[in-house]
């Protein structure tokens, strides 16, 4: 088995940094974390420096400015590219949403895009109210219906994927922002990747801001929903792809 590395993308996550780090590298699971901080402004990187003594695997890759999710992951994806010789790249949030423990299980699966997901059996979400999950749960139906992808979670941050979609992402991928999650998996399934899900536990954040998406974002949501469906219907994934077909692993 391949080296496995760690992506986390972060903003002003002060309080629950350290815990992320420390749950992901302890898990044993990860030889390298990279962490892409993009221009926090609440003590994080004090937070990134101190975690660096005590993890010599962790590395840390400052942006500036806030670019957006996308942009953040995209750089992530480049740079792990370049630094490492890794064959998988997990990818999960830095606020506890995401139990580091998990990661096993992600990485035992042997699919090219391994999402975790809040809404296969066994799958659930602690501590949302009915108004956001009734316009998560929407959201996804909608982007997966009109793009006809084979995962039911295509908005969940908690992914593992393999070198080569990686390489893939980086040439075509064009979304800077929460969209970039559906372009992730709708890319994959263009190109027939295989993909499938494994159950996860997404926890509501205890400590700092919760970062929902803004009216700007939800618009190049689903402004790039309509545009693969209906504006250029012939980049549309070609057909329903099994989450257990694809390309053998």
């Amino acid at each position: 088995m391949g080296e496995a590395v760690g992506l986390l993308p972060i903003l002003n996550e002060v309080g629950s940094i350290r815990l992320v780090i420390d749950g992901t590298l302890s898990s044993g699971a990860i030889d390298r974390l990279l962490v892409v901080d993009d221009g926090s402004t609440d003590g994080t990187l004090d937070e990134l420096k101190g975690a660096q003594v005590r993890w010599p695997q962790l590395d840390l890759e400052l942006r500036s400015d806030q670019r957006g999710l996308g942009s953040a992951l995209l750089h992530g994806f480049r740079e792990a590219v370049q630094r490492y010789p890794f064959d998988r790249l997990v990818v999960l949030d830095g606020d506890l949403s995401h139990d580091p423990g998990a990661i096993p299980d992600l990485l035992a699966s042997p699919y090219d895009l391994v999402v975790g997901s809040r809404y296969v059996r066994e799958g659930r979400i602690e501590n949302w109210n009915a108004s956001r999950r009734l316009i998560s749960f929407v959201a996804n139906s909608v982007a997966r219906c009109l793009l006809r992808l084979p995962v039911k979670d295509v908005t969940s941050g908690f992914r593992v994927y393999r070198r080569p979609l990686v390489e893939m992402i980086i040439d075509h991928a064009a979304c800077g922002g929460y969209e970039f999650q559906v372009e992730t998996i709708w890319l994959a399934a263009l190109h027939r990747y295989s993909i499938g899900e494994v159950p996860i536990a997404f926890i509501e954040r205890k400590v700092g801001e919760s970062k929902l998406a803004t009216p700007e974002e939800a618009w190049k949501f689903a402004r790039f929903v309509m545009s693969k469906a209906f504006i250029h219907p012939r980049s549309k994934t070609p057909g329903v792809i099994s989450s257990r077909a694809g390309r053998s692993s």
